[in-house]
């Protein structure tokens, strides 16, 4: 509880929910965004296969993106990917470079298509002088042995969202509510 709360200070987020991983994390959000059968997700080529996997876990179709010379996804190519099908995006922000955060938000915005950022190797990143991190729908870190911070294994959710934060708190334990007041 305290790392979430210390977490989602950093960050400027209202949530934080910790996680066994990031690709937990990435489970979750998808679930989370109701991300299904017969959906589809579009993320950047330049990834770490866990991305692919959650997508693929959930049932849903991945549908890949080049990257530009950002080595982020190339949102031109983007904007032709959409389709009736594409129910999120998941970019990437690979070796510390976050994706444009302006760019995307107004491609997410104007096709009404929601972005989980895989953020697990941008901690420390700024832009415009600000600390990364809280920019769509939910974000998901990794705490791993390779990450910018790590706790052996880990990872978190934060998100603005409070039925995306009630919907990932209760999902990870079974659709226990953790009332203080009333004990398991």
């Amino acid at each position: 509880w305290e790392f979430e709360q210390k977490f989602k200070k950093l960050v400027s987020s209202k949530y934080a929910v910790a996680l066994t991983s990031g690709t937990v994390g990435l489970n979750v959000g998808l679930k989370s965004l109701s991300i299904g059968y017969g959906d589809e997700v579009l993320l950047q080529t330049f990834t770490f296969i866990a991305v692919a996997e959650s997508i693929i876990s959930v049932g849903a179709k991945p549908v890949f993106v080049n990257i530009d010379e950002t080595l982020n996804m190339d949102l031109k190519e983007l904007k032709k990917k959409i389709s009736k099908k594409t129910k999120a995006i998941i970019s990437a922000g690979m070796l510390g470079n976050p994706v444009n955060s302006k760019k995307l938000k107004e491609i997410s915005k104007k096709y009404k298509i929601p972005v989980i950022d895989d953020s697990c190797e941008t901690l420390g990143s700024k832009i415009d002088n600000k600390l990364y991190g809280n920019e769509f729908d939910l974000t998901v870190w990794s705490f791993d042995s390779g990450k910018t911070i790590t706790t052996g294994e880990g990872g978190m959710i934060i998100t603005n969202n409070k039925k995306i934060y009630e919907f990932c708190k209760y999902y990870i334990d079974h659709g226990h509510e953790n009332k203080k007041n009333i004990p398991r």
